[in-house]
């Protein structure tokens, strides 16, 4: 069976075309956009009170200076989703600094958090005249970007 010479050219230039925007998407975007995303995807999750997707974007090697660890982090996000509805994260300010050489970033913004408790909206963080001073730190691992420890937020009493 013989392929139309046409046909032929047109799928080597579609092929072409796909390579191209792999080759775009993964060596154009910046890692702060990629670090951006994983910010923003990780506020989507928490607003939709999705502990699995929100922990998706923490390391394993997760530390902090509480002491707290990946799997107490889970767990306290688990309870919070439990006590509190309606999640809303206020994010500004975001300046992000990325160390090619030693595969991590630091992200800092201003943080507020609403909750909903008994139809009553309130802070968990920040507050109405001053945001949480957030510094969260990421390493690359398996060619994306995850957290391995957040400073500037004072621990909640659950």
């Amino acid at each position: 069976m013989q392929i139309n010479r046409r046909l032929f050219y047109g799928i080597i230039t579609l092929i072409i075309i796909i390579i191209a925007a792999i080759i775009v998407k993964f060596l154009l975007v910046s890692e702060k956009s990629r670090i951006l995303k994983v910010i923003n995807e990780g506020r989507a999750a928490i607003e939709a009170e999705d502990v699995e997707k929100s922990m998706s974007y923490v390391s394993l090697q997760y530390s902090d200076d509480y002491g707290l660890k990946y799997l107490i982090v889970k767990r306290i996000l688990t309870d919070v989703f439990k006590e509190f509805e309606g999640f809303k994260i206020a994010l500004d300010n975001i300046e992000i600094e990325v160390d090619k050489k030693e595969g991590a970033a630091v992200a800092s913004f201003d943080l507020r958090v609403i909750v909903t408790l008994h139809n009553q909206p309130g802070y968990l963080v920040g507050n109405t005249n001053s945001p949480a001073k957030v510094r969260m730190y990421f390493i690359k691992e398996r060619l994306k970007w995850q957290v391995v420890k957040v400073s500037g937020i004072r621990m909640p009493n659950l």
